[in-house]
């Protein structure tokens, strides 16, 4: 095995370990973080997927009743475009993924959190941070 390959390996490994993480911690992690670093939070980022063409998936990702084969993927390269500069790198660092991971993180466990996160065909209230702006003490 060459030095390449051993550093292949490494780099499968640790991506692997990060999915299973991310598996382990489940939708409220990622809703959670979408909350805190997407600007509007995960409401906002599932419009912006439907904006970009990707409605039906989102649409089958919220469908009440609908089983895990029912999901239409967005492709990772899709998820990618929808991220602001330096929200990825966010996402990243509260995820604990590499950040060249996110786009690909998102795309896999995206439709179960979503459906995870929604009720009767709709999402459930989220939490939204990232839009929170708090003015200086004695700012008017």
């Amino acid at each position: 095995m060459g030095l390449l390959d051993g550093a292949k390996n490494l780099i499968g490994d640790v991506a692997a370990a990060a999915d299973r993480i991310l598996e382990q911690t489940g939708s409220g992690k990622l809703a959670l973080t979408m909350a805190k670093f997407y600007p509007g939070g995960l409401t906002a980022f599932l419009d912006r997927l439907r904006e970009t063409g990707h409605g039906d998936a989102v649409a089958s990702w919220l469908a009440a009743g609908a089983g895990p084969e029912a999901r239409q993927p967005v492709p990772a390269a899709a998820i990618a475009s929808c991220l602001p500069e330096g929200v990825a790198e966010r996402l990243a660092y509260d995820l604990g993924v590499p950040e060249g991971r996110v786009a690909v993180v998102l795309s896999e466990f995206l439709p179960a959190a979503v459906a995870e996160q929604s009720e009767n065909g709709q999402l459930k209230p989220q939490l939204n941070f990232s839009t929170q702006v708090r003015s200086a003490p004695g700012a008017a």
